[in-house]
């Protein structure tokens, strides 16, 4: 595996905007990361799931990223049981 992250922290400290945008630079053009099915993402909870590909999406159409986020479903992201039985 290349890329790891792993952040862990308290709520309220940012996780999710620091995940949303190494997600959108990995997919950049230098970021290593062709397309988002490439990544794995994984939260404790539905709603954190949530909240991220929405951000994810947000972000990367103000990038101009649209191809990924076209393909932003393709991206093993949810609760570590969902996307360990996908």
């Amino acid at each position: 595996m290349r890329n790891v992250e792993f952040i862990n922290a308290g709520a309220g400290a940012g996780k999710t905007h620091k995940l949303v945008n190494l997600f959108a630079d990995y997919l950049s053009e230098n970021g290593g990361v062709n397309q988002p099915r490439e990544v794995i993402l994984t939260t404790f909870t539905d709603l954190a799931a949530a909240e991220f590909l929405e951000k994810a999406r947000e972000t990367l159409l103000r990038k101009n990223l649209h191809d990924a986020a076209s393909q932003l479903e393709t991206a093993a992201i949810g609760t570590v049981h969902s996307v360990a039985f996908s």
